[in-house]
């Protein structure tokens, strides 16, 4: 049973001496690399892409491509809900005019592309952080090739303008081929305009010819104003007459027509009874002498023979219309012949009558030609409008003469302005084509700008004292912070152990000075086996493996040393004293955040604290060595122990002389 009881005695031993390498191992292998392979991958975020175009499958193909994260593409409710129940630390939205916005580089209507990240940062804040520099991370990488495009079209069309500079260089050219042109029609027109003035001279002399003319025609036309009245009378006597002898010379050819027409009947019809008496029974020579009994017939019978009879009782249509019209004279009860007498003896006597007249009106009008001078005065008054324009015509003619100098001087000042314009670009013209080879020569420097425009800035890491992995940077702290807890275990366990199984490391053994010295040796394998079991399980590297055991044990043996001091002389108190001392140099020794990140108290508490020179101390072995930090740390640690171990050693030596006596 006694056997079985110190067997148990050194488990607890071991327990007490694993204590330390157990709280840091386990806390630096679950957290040794977080941003690892295997690791960082592991955080599950969803990715909502809402994207018409493709640019949002390319942004998540570049996040998967990084393994960074946990990518999973859900749609919106899912997201949603996912984001809700933690399934999700993150969702990343890309809205649906993300391609829209990206491709607007090249157009007028610029858009700002808008990524959302929603973390859930309830669910684990330094996950929203990690996640938050994988994002940030990637709209570096989308800012760098937005600003490459942007780049890229600005340097196509910086090299596009040599080529439109030569287009506006063969614009010049046509220009001055104009402007030559031009200088050449402006010589022309000068040569027309002096031409002008030297024609217009003598027009201008033949407008003041024509003054004199008209002056002269004035004064000549003052006698015969009237004329126009006397002529307009003579022209209706004229006419007067002139419709007599239009009607007398009708009446007349009326009447010789009808006076043959009866005369050749008459002939006729003697042949014809002439024949008949001979014999003749020829039924057209009988008919023929028998018309002649119409000669001596009345007009009004030959109308009723014409028309009552049948065949016209041999009355010819001629004949009829005769009759009818000597009926409308009022002849209608004469015989053919003696109204045919009476019609033309009728109007001839009329007509005569009407000559008669008009001769006696044309010799009045003749008389009225005494007036010439009234109608010659209206002649001279229109001259004398004739004088009053010509000489306003004068008037003007002697302005445009002085316009017409003005435009030559004014052809003068156009050409010679002209043929500076001429010259002007010329010279424009040449000035442009060295311009051009200047600027075709300063844009060679835009070559590989475009590539050049995604990374204008490369940061070439140079690490001080680099750090090979998360784990490695924390180590210092986490073997303080064991150290400390086991220092603190070992005093709660074996020191205040009620069954006294640990004499000689108890409250109640009598040597002292004896008891705390062993309990410096329990420290110092203690610090052995953290050390040794860290280099074994963990990928520790470490820089000095000698100045690594010395600092582990050195540790080990400080922090017992400050313990011991708290436990023995203060006792629960003491114990008490320590863990709030723990408490207070986790967050304020600088072993996570840097000390300036810390609000102000636990600034100054840092170099009031053992922790913050013992993880100095360790960084020193585990990552690199500096000399002065190294002899600096190591002396304050160093002397720390030496205070608190002599101090524990005076008391405990005086309590043992105390009891002696």
């Amino acid at each position: 049973m006694k056997k079985n009881k110190s067997i148990f005695n050194y488990v607890i031993i071991a327990a007490v001496l694993l204590i330390p390498f157990m709280y840091s191992f386990f806390y630096l292998k679950a957290y040794w690399n977080p941003y690892g392979d295997g690791n960082i991958d592991n955080i599950p975020v969803a990715i909502v892409n809402e994207d018409n175009g493709n640019k949002g499958n390319e942004l998540i193909d570049s996040i998967k491509d990084s393994k960074k994260l946990k990518i999973n593409v859900v749609n919106k409710d899912e997201a949603s809900s996912g984001l809700d129940d933690t399934t999700y630390y993150a969702v990343i939205t890309i809205p649906e005019d993300f391609s829209e916005s990206m491709e607007s580089i090249s157009t007028t209507n610029k858009k700002h592309a808008t990524i959302t990240y929603s973390p859930n940062q309830k669910s684990n804040y330094l996950a929203s952080q990690i996640i938050n520099s994988v994002v940030n991370a990637v709209e570096k990488n989308l800012d760098n090739k937005v600003n490459s495009e942007i780049v890229g079209n600005l340097s196509d069309n910086l090299n596009e303008v040599p080529e439109k500079l030569t287009t506006i260089e063969d614009g010049f050219g046509k220009l001055n081929d104009g402007t030559k042109k031009l200088k050449s029609g402006s010589n022309e027109l000068n040569n027309g305009v002096n031409s002008l003035k030297t024609n217009y001279s003598k027009f201008n002399d033949g407008i003041y010819t024509l003054k004199n003319g008209v002056n002269t025609l004035n004064d000549a036309t003052s006698k015969f104003a009237s004329i126009n009245t006397s002529i307009t009378t003579l022209q209706n006597g004229v006419g007067t007459i002139k419709t007599g002898s239009d009607t007398f010379t009708s009446s007349l050819d009326s009447y010789t027509t009808t006076v043959n027409s009866l005369l050749s009947a008459e002939k006729n019809m003697v042949i014809a009874c002439q024949a008949v008496a001979s014999g003749n029974t020829d039924a057209t020579v009988m008919a023929a002498c028998k018309s002649g009994a119409i000669l001596t017939t009345k007009v009004n019978n030959i109308i009723l023979a014409y028309e009552n009879y049948p065949n016209h009782n041999g009355i010819d249509t001629n004949t009829y219309y005769l009759a009818k019209q000597l009926k409308n004279y009022g002849y209608g009860e004469l015989d053919l012949v003696s109204a045919v007498q009476k019609l033309g003896s009728v109007n001839i006597v009329q007509g005569n009558k009407q000559l008669n007249a008009g001769l006696t009106q044309l010799n009045t009008s003749v008389q009225g030609l005494s007036t010439l001078g009234d109608k010659l005065t209206e002649l001279q008054t229109g001259i004398n409008q004739i004088n009053t324009g010509v000489n306003t015509l004068a008037d003007n003619s002697t302005k445009i003469n002085n316009g017409i100098t003005s435009l030559s001087d004014g052809s003068e000042k156009l050409n010679n302005g002209i043929s500076t314009l001429d010259s002007s670009v010329s010279d424009a013209k040449s000035e442009l084509s060295n311009k051009i080879n200047d600027t075709k020569n300063d844009l060679k420097s835009l070559d590989g700008l475009k590539e050049y425009s995604e990374a204008p800035v490369t940061v070439n890491t140079e690490v001080k004292n680099e750090v090979s992995s998360y784990g490695t940077a924390f180590a210092p702290l986490f073997i303080s912070i064991a150290l400390w807890v086991g220092a603190l275990m070992s005093f709660v366990v074996l020191y205040y152990d009620k069954q006294n199984r640990f004499e000689k490391l108890s409250i109640d053994c009598k040597n002292r000075v004896k008891r705390n010295l062993r309990y410096y040796g329990l420290a110092t394998l203690s610090g052995l086996v953290l050390g040794l079991l860290l280099q074994l399980f963990l990928d520790l590297e470490i820089t000095n493996v000698c100045l690594y055991y010395v600092s582990v044990i050195l540790v080990a043996n400080t922090f017992m040393a400050l313990m011991q001091f708290l436990i023995v002389n203060f006792g629960d108190i003491g114990k008490f004293v320590g863990l709030i001392i723990l408490v207070l140099q986790l967050a304020a020794s600088g072993g996570t955040f840097p000390i300036e990140t810390v609000t102000k108290g636990f600034r100054f508490l840092n170099n009031l604290l053992p922790m913050t020179y013992t993880i100095r101390l360790l960084r020193e072995s585990v990552v690199t060595i500096e000399s002065s930090l190294l002899v600096k740390n190591m002396v304050i640690v160093f002397i720390i122990f030496v205070v608190f171990f002599t101090i524990t050693l005076i008391s405990d030596y005086l309590r043992l002389k105390k009891n002696m006596e």
